[in-house]
Formats: C-alpha cells, structure tokens, sequence
C-alpha cells in the first residue's frame, strides 16, 4: 500500500468513527459529555500529521452535522475542528508526557469551546465584546436557554481523559508512522 493510500484511509477511518460516535450518542441524548468528532482530529493530528488531523476535524463535523441538523454552526465547529488538528499534526511531533499533555489537551478543546461560542454568538449578531462575555459564561452556566451548570468543562475534562487514555494505549503499542516521529 502506498502512503497516500494509507494516509486516506486513516482520514476515512477516523472520520467515520467519529460519525458513528457522534450520531450514536445523539440518539441517546443531545447533551455532550465527550467530543468524539475533536476527540478523533485531536488523536489523527498526533500520530498521522496535520493533513490528517485537519481533515478529519472539518470532514468529521460536516458528515455528522448533515446526519444529524446541519447549520451555520457546522461550517463554524469544522473549520475549528480542522484548525485544532492541523494544529495537533505539530504539536504531536514533540508529544509531551504525563499531566502536561493532558492540560495540553485541554486547552485545545477549552479554546475549541470559546471560539466556537464566540463566533456563533457573532454570527447571531451580538457584538464582539458581548460575544466574548457569553461564549466564557457560556460553559460554565446556562445561557441562551441552556439547562446544565458547567457542562463546558466537564465535556472539555472527559474528552481529554478519553485522548489521553487512548494516546498512552496506542503509544504502548508502538503505532507511530516515521514521518511523525
């Protein structure tokens, strides 16, 4: 198999993973506790580069938001997820260990959060301040009709744990391609 044609497949395996989680966990119920579409970019970008990790970031959102409702937010959470993982195909070259890439992987979906709410609340014609106050309060408290108190953070806090446990599996397996390392 050549590498283009492994490279594709990761970014189709990936991204229907990150499909199938998402989808299935809607029909369950519409409250987040994991981000399985950034969970995916995020762990893609590590191991098998920023091709890899940002198309699986905005193919992953995209697909999943045509299943499920799509939206102005679709274009807004793809596009952010396929910056994190481009992002994560570098930063994944010099991984860190223990609690510091842990807290690495939690600001990625921290700041994936906050822009994300801040450039919807844009998109709905708050001004840029009013956006910046309501996106940070945004996940601590509900607004705009939400019901859950510090949802934000607990998305943000499971989602790394699942990254990081999945990371620390996959290292000891030893699944790194030579151009990532």
């Amino acid at each position: 198999m050549t590498a283009r044609s492994v490279e594709l497949s990761l970014i189709a395996l990936f991204t229907s993973l990150a499909v199938l989680f998402r989808y299935a966990k809607n029909l369950v119920t519409m409250i987040q506790f994991i981000n399985f579409p950034l969970m995916f970019t995020i762990i893609g970008g590590m191991f098998f580069g920023y091709k890899t990790g940002c198309l699986v970031g905005i193919l992953s959102y995209v697909i999943s938001d045509l299943l499920i409702f799509p939206g102005v937010w679709t274009v807004v959470n793809s596009l952010l997820a396929g910056f994190i993982g481009f992002l994560w195909g570098f930063v994944g070259r010099n991984r860190k260990v223990g609690i510091e890439l842990f807290a690495w992987i939690y600001l990625s979906i921290f700041l994936f959060d906050i822009l994300s709410s801040i450039l919807l609340y844009i998109v709905m014609g708050l001004e840029l301040i009013n956006a910046l106050v309501w996106g940070f309060i945004g996940l601590f408290l509900p607004v705009f009709g939400g019901s859950l108190v510090g949802v934000g953070p607990v998305t943000e806090f499971f989602t790394s744990f699942l990254i990081y446990t999945v990371y620390r599996e996959l290292r000891k397996r030893g699944v790194l391609f030579e151009e990532n390392v």
